[in-house]
């Protein structure tokens, strides 16, 4: 069986794994160049480099090639890990990197923050969920994740050497936290659930960020995470709250059969609307996060729904997301992936939540129809 450990945040179960993994100054991590600051932060708290590799332009993952690309760029700096991210729900090539990164004695650390109950045809026919095929995986259960308590995160791993030492980690030199924090999570949490409807979310949103921003609500990031700098007590442990409501939302396998009625309703519609549709790869099952799109106007779209009080998420706006991250600060140099700087242009996405009807699905793929111009290469 899988050993668990959770924290605070999805982030913080990556920076201790890459500790406990042995990743420290001076060594490199692999991560996608199409995601989170959060991902190379932590990999710079743990004393490491970010390398980062290029993207695949319909999997939004990074590829046995762009890894192989990087770990060839990365002349000076011994690799340690490697950080396999299943974008917007869509599994990486599990089998072919993880084979590659063995022979290479590089650990893989799969993210499936978005991913989970996604699954993948290994070499045997049989089907795997993702965070089962590396040395340790990460999920989240921050506000956007498949299940949420607000804000956390846990590991997984096969490794009970590994396991022991996360656990040791978790208890030695992890931080519980603050009362206040422990209070103000559950009420943030039921006021979220009051207002479950996509034509809240803009408002939500920005209320969110300004009063986060104040120090009012319990915040996601701290403002110097996006410096690349490590904010005081960054390592915490999950609360008891969070692990309880965890517990209950898991064991809700509803969820995902939701998602996937949500995809083919997306799928259909977006088919008849003449716009993009997502394929997906042999041997891939994805359960959405999102539901991507590339279109050729995306702020002009993004601006149209705020006014409408249409729900259309822009994550990824960069490479590094969001653009307002110091990208420098992370380690990434412009150009450095050109096709994460495309899809970073170009990719809207559609909410996949449990506040979402087909009506609403429908209603905004409507909205897509009348309004996203196609990219000139769209697939």
């Amino acid at each position: 069986m899988p050993q668990v450990c959770t924290f605070w945040k999805g982030r913080v179960a990556l920076y201790v794994l890459l500790k406990c993994l042995g990743v420290g100054d001076g060594d490199g991590v692999l991560v996608p160049g199409y995601t989170c600051a959060m991902v190379p932060g932590a990999v710079r708290f743990a004393g490491a480099k970010p390398i980062y590799a290029d993207i695949d332009s319909t999997t939004y993952n990074a590829t046995l090639d762009t890894l192989q690309q990087a770990l060839t760029r990365s002349t000076g700096v011994t690799v340690k890990a490697l950080v396999l991210q299943h974008t917007y729900g869509i599994p990486a090539n599990v089998v072919r990197i993880t084979d590659w990164a063995r022979r290479r004695g590089i650990a893989v650390i799969e993210d499936c923050a978005h991913a989970l109950g996604s699954r993948y045809r290994d070499v045997d026919g049989t089907w795997r969920e993702v965070g089962t095929g590396g040395d340790a995986a990460i999920f989240s259960s921050q506000w956007s994740k498949p299940v949420s308590t607000g804000l956390g995160g846990w590991m997984t791993t096969s490794d009970l050497e590994l396991a022991r030492r996360v656990r040791q980690f978790r208890s030695q030199q992890c931080i519980s936290p603050s009362w206040r924090e422990a209070l103000m999570l559950p009420l943030q949490i039921a006021v979220r659930e009051l207002f479950p409807s996509p034509s809240s979310y803009w408002i939500i949103a920005e209320a969110y960020r300004k009063l986060s921003a104040r120090g009012i609500l319990v915040g996601t990031s701290h403002t110097i995470e996006y410096e690349g700098e490590m904010p005081q007590g960054y390592a915490k442990r999950m609360s008891a709250f969070q692990e309880w409501l965890l517990q209950r939302r898991l064991a809700d396998r509803t969820r995902e059969g939701r998602r996937r009625q949500l995809r083919i309703i997306y799928d259909q519609a977006l088919a008849a609307a003449g716009l993009p549709v997502l394929e997906d790869a042999e041997g891939a099952e994805p359960i959405l996060v999102r539901y991507p799109v590339r279109v050729g106007n995306k702020d002009e779209l993004l601006d149209m729904a705020h006014a409408r009080a249409l729900e259309l998420g822009d994550w990824f706006n960069h490479p590094v997301h969001p653009k307002e991250a110091n990208a420098l600060a992370l380690g990434y140099q412009p150009g450095a992936c050109p096709e994460a700087e495309q899809a970073a242009r170009e990719t809207i996405n559609l909410p996949m939540h449990a506040g979402v009807t087909e009506k609403i699905a429908l209603l905004t793929v409507e909205f897509l129809k009348q309004h996203a111009l196609l990219r000139s290469n769209s697939c």
